[in-house]
């Protein structure tokens, strides 16, 4: 495949996958050293998307029923559900468990009955399980930063420790490759 052919569907995966600037330039850094595709060669290229791949991207065409019932939001929550497994921060990484996981926030929200499995979740309820997944995995990578003495990434304008999802996953990663060696 060509280097033009290859960013073009780099940055296909990066909309499919709803992955903003930040986690983008995050997983780029990760698989290269590099946070551009212009930087890159065919080889590293490749090495991104399978990268993606692993991340839930799918070069295939969908069916029509399917591209009309899968949102956004719910791969990026299987996105995230992906990482913390991999960070070690589940015990089940299933989608059954990603499904009750579902269910106990949507319980929370909805007074007592919850959605059963992730597929069903619409609008705010989604939105709600999204942004909890979220703030889960960021305690999670704030205490074991902590844990390792590591300080949380500061916004360069403010001071302020950083509160932002894709910049806390990316000094997270950043620190891991580095307890690895």
């Amino acid at each position: 495949m060509s280097r033009a052919s290859l960013i073009t569907l780099i940055h296909v995966a990066k909309n499919k996958l709803q992955l903003d600037d930040d986690t983008y330039r995050s997983v780029l850094q990760n698989a290269t050293g590099e946070t551009s595709c212009r930087k890159l060669t065919v080889s590293q290229l490749e090495k991104v998307l399978k990268t993606l791949e692993e991340k839930g991207f799918n070069r295939q065409k969908r069916s029509k029923r399917r591209q009309n019932t899968a949102l956004p939001e719910s791969d990026k929550i299987r996105m995230i559900w992906r990482n913390m497994a991999e960070h070690d921060f589940l015990v089940d990484a299933s989608e059954a468990a990603l499904d009750h996981f579902a269910e106990r926030i949507t319980r929370l929200k909805n007074g007592g009955e919850g959605v059963a499995t992730l597929s069903w979740l619409r609008g705010e309820k989604l939105l709600s399980v999204l942004e909890s997944l979220k703030q889960w995995h960021i305690r999670e990578m704030k205490s074991s930063l902590a844990a390792h003495g590591i300080m949380m990434p500061v916004n360069p304008r403010t001071g302020a420790e950083s509160r932002d999802y894709g910049t806390i996953l990316s000094a997270y990663n950043d620190a891991a490759k580095r307890w690895a060696k």
